[in-house]
């Protein structure tokens, strides 16, 4: 049956039935002699029904499923894996529909694993905190997760079938990824990319060893820059301190020991000596206490006693202690203060220690003859205070780091004024902890404005 299946297919049913009609036509002229035309003509009629029969019945049972196989088959072929072939009775077609039907099953089982597989894949990737890149052997991007796009600013699907070096555009992240496919070996290393801002990554790279013509590798990028930045300001806030303790401790040692080798025999030398020692531990309390409340204020545990506080009557108290220090520079201050300001949730003694740190460097910074104002003012849902002086301003290149622990525009003077560095810093924290802001201003020669803004009561930022 399988040869003649095979002879059918290779020649067609309707050549099958033509040679066969003509076969019997061809008996029937050889015997034309002996049948006479008529009798000829009946059984060239009767061979052409017998022709008819027989191309029905090879076209029904053989060559009619066999194209709806085909047809069914090509449409499991294009992904349409929910067909079914009819299956025929206990034959080779029924074989064959049975066998297709059973490879579309496995197909579809096999999706369906896949599909799960894939979005156990997406789950992970998208669940991870740290960016996942894909690479080919060609130094394309195969995938990427929804860190690196967020951290590079980038989509997966304009970065895939690009070089990492167009996506992420850093010569050494590609370097790496391509030195681990070249040599097969996992590589981990500490890199900085600068674009599109300075951060610093821990890389592991490994090789997928999929194949030498299929060489693929996948890049694990850890963010450690908040790490990088919290390390290099401990180093930094340890260098601060022992620099700061260290000057009045050497100041305070040194007169100690100056009135122990005899100056103390001396009235007028021991008392000036005293008097320095006395200042040089007054700016160390100073220091500990300021360095005490930053800790205290940088604690994300402290709970701040909010209550109703009337900021034009804090600032006026705060404006009439400070007035007589002004009155001894000869400085003016006066306040802008409307009446009808509306009251601010916050703490009164946190909120003191602000105005009283900015009026007080405003004092310290200008020189005698000159004004400071402190204002108030609404401003767009926020209660805005300024305070502003006609000091010698600050230089632009300072005016970003004016807030961190110990940073002086000008540490020659603060350190003569008694300054510690922590004073704008504390003033940062107090009022980032009642969800505010600060902002400062300056020109040199011209003067600074310095101001803090806080939500009122029912608005949020």
């Amino acid at each position: 049956m399988t040869i003649i299946v095979r002879i059918l297919r290779n020649i067609g049913w309707r050549s099958v039935a033509s040679y066969f009609f003509l076969f019997v036509v061809f008996i029937g002229l050889a015997q034309l002699h002996t049948l006479g035309w008529i009798n000829l003509l009946v059984f060239v009629l009767l061979a052409f029904l017998c022709t008819f029969l027989l191309a029905w019945i090879m076209y029904s049972s053989l060559i009619n499923p066999l194209q709806e196989v085909s047809a069914i088959a090509s449409e499991i072929a294009d992904g349409d894996l929910e067909q079914y072939i009819p299956v025929s009775p206990q034959n080779e077609i029924g074989d064959l529909a049975r066998s297709i039907n059973c490879l579309a099953k496995t197909l579809k089982s096999t999706e369906e694993d896949l599909n799960t597989e894939r979005g156990r894949v997406q789950a992970i990737l998208s669940g991870m905190s740290d960016g996942v890149i894909i690479m080919d052997n060609w130094g394309r991007v195969i995938l990427l997760n929804q860190v690196v796009e967020k951290l590079f600013r980038i989509t997966m699907p304009a970065s895939k079938g690009k070089n990492i070096v167009r996506v992420i555009r850093d010569y050494e992240l590609e370097k790496l990824l391509h030195e681990s496919l070249e040599t097969g070996k996992s590589i981990k290393k500490q890199i900085q990319v600068l674009t599109p801002d300075r951060r610093v990554f821990r890389v592991y790279v490994t090789p997928t060893n999929t194949g030498e013509d299929r060489g693929e590798v996948v890049a694990l990028l850890r963010n450690i820059t908040d790490r990088k930045m919290l390390e290099e300001m401990r180093s930094e806030f340890v260098a601060n301190v022992s620099h700061e303790l260290r000057t009045p401790l050497t100041s305070i040692r040194g007169f100690a020991e100056t009135l122990l080798d005899g100056a103390l025999e001396d009235p007028k030398t021991a008392r000036n000596f005293l008097e320095i020692i006395n200042k040089e531990t007054e700016r160390l309390t100073k220091l500990l206490d300021e360095l005490l409340n930053l800790s205290r204020y940088e604690d994300k545990n402290n709970v701040i006693a909010m209550e109703k506080i009337d900021i034009v009557d804090l600032i006026k108290r705060i404006v009439a202690i400070i007035s007589r220090r002004a009155l001894e520079k000869n400085l003016t201050i006066t306040t802008d203060l409307p009446e009808d300001l509306p009251v601010v949730q916050g703490d009164p003694d946190m909120l003191r220690q602000v105005l009283i740190n900015l009026i007080d460097n405003a004092v310290n910074y200008t020189m005698p003859g000159g004004t400071i104002c402190v204002a108030a003012s609404l401003e767009q849902g926020e209660l805005r205070v300024d305070v502003k002086d006609n000091g010698s301003g600050i230089s632009p290149e300072h005016l970003s780091r004016l807030f961190e622990r110990f940073y002086r525009a000008d540490k020659a003077r603060s350190r003569e004024l008694g300054g510690t560095g922590l004073g704008l810093s504390i003033v940062k924290h107090i009022v980032e902890a009642h969800h505010g802001r600060v902002q400062v201003e300056s020109k040199v020669g011209k003067g600074s404005t310095f101001s803090f803004l806080l939500p009122l009561p029912g608005q949020t930022r």
